[in-house]
């Protein structure tokens, strides 16, 4: 495939480290803190909260703030996370306003910790019809901010491929992200977290993109769940050994499939006889070559590779070693 073609030696990039994390307490543990020491990893990209419009009061609220239970060392990055329906919803007024009351909700809670930043990270799958909503959100919110913060965004594959409709946000970088690359909710996708043959597909475009380009690599596995065929709920850093372990479930016809063979409780939830659990992880040969393909496809010289995210299950995904090869050239 056109993604894992890597007979052509790569130019050497000078590459930079970063992780997210994407939990609502911040609280590493002693491991991840060694684990990104050993690493030397010193910039956290931090989901700050997220924003989505409520339709009973007919206005888009804050959601999820982060709880700092520990501080964190290093450089640290704000990231926002917003719906698409988001800016659906909202006029161009109600934009403005938004933006204005994200700069302060960010402004607050670095305050209130005594935390400094000098870049910001919006997350969005903006699509056609609200990019005009959404570039106006980041022109004003870099508004609110000093010059010398800069602003990034999230980037998804099929705003590489059709950029000429989804247009180029006007920000100073963005992060590529490989992951959640499938249609999840259908359960005849083989794995939506992360597919070379789906990558490829929109990748080739790269090249002409005007921005800056970072990458962010996933680090977790996944369980989606199916019942009647249908998409029900999904879980986050699970192992295909935890769903065993939990679930009494056989074999389906797809190699990573296991259907359950019992009703029973987890998390919080129900499930029953003949829920269908699709595991989803990323093996590291195969995330190793895309990464090496993606950096060739890159222009800018200089390139950030993300892990997401901080979780001390997803860094026992892979060894210390494979870490150190996933964010070098």
């Amino acid at each position: 495939m056109f993604v894992l073609s890597c007979s052509e030696k790569p130019e050497k990039k000078v590459l930079s480290k970063a992780v997210y994390h994407w939990k609502s307490s911040y609280q590493p543990s002693e491991k991840a803190k060694e684990t990104f020491t050993k690493l030397d990893i010193n910039k956290t990209y931090i989901r700050f909260f997220d924003i989505d419009f409520n339709k009973e009061i007919n206005q888009a609220i804050p959601k999820g703030m982060v709880k700092f239970k520990d501080s964190p060392k290093g450089n640290l990055v704000p990231v926002v996370y917003i719906t698409n329906r988001t800016f659906k919803s909202l006029n161009l007024e109600e934009t403005t306003k938004l933006a204005t009351k994200t700069a302060s909700k960010i402004k607050s809670i670095a305050s209130d910790h005594s935390l400094t930043f000098n870049e910001i990270q919006l997350d969005c799958d903006w699509t056609e019809t609200t990019q005009a909503k959404y570039f106006h959100f980041l022109e004003k919110l870099k508004g609110e901010f000093e010059e010398k913060v800069k602003l990034t965004c999230t980037l998804r594959l099929h705003q590489v491929k059709f950029r000429e409709k989804t247009g180029v946000p006007p920000v100073d970088r963005v992060a590529l992200m490989l992951y959640n690359v499938g249609d999840w909710t259908n359960i005849q996708t083989k794995n939506s977290l992360f597919d070379p043959s789906i990558i490829d597909q929109y990748i080739y475009r790269l090249p002409e993109y005007p921005l800056p380009v970072d990458i962010a690599l996933p680090i977790y596995q996944q369980a989606i769940v199916f019942r009647n065929n249908r998409f029900h709920t999904y879980f986050k850093n699970v192992s295909k050994l935890d769903l065993k372990r939990h679930f009494n479930t056989k074999p389906g016809e797809n190699g990573n499939l296991l259907i359950c063979q019992e009703n029973c409780e987890f998390q919080n939830q129900s499930f029953r006889k003949g829920d269908v659990f699709r595991h989803e992880k990323v093996d590291f040969k195969t995330l190793n070559k895309v990464k090496k393909a993606i950096l060739k496809r890159v222009r800018n010289k200089d390139v950030q590779i993300l892990l997401f995210h901080l979780d001390h299950k997803s860094l026992d995904n892979f060894t210390l070693k494979q870490y150190s090869k996933l964010l070098e050239n």
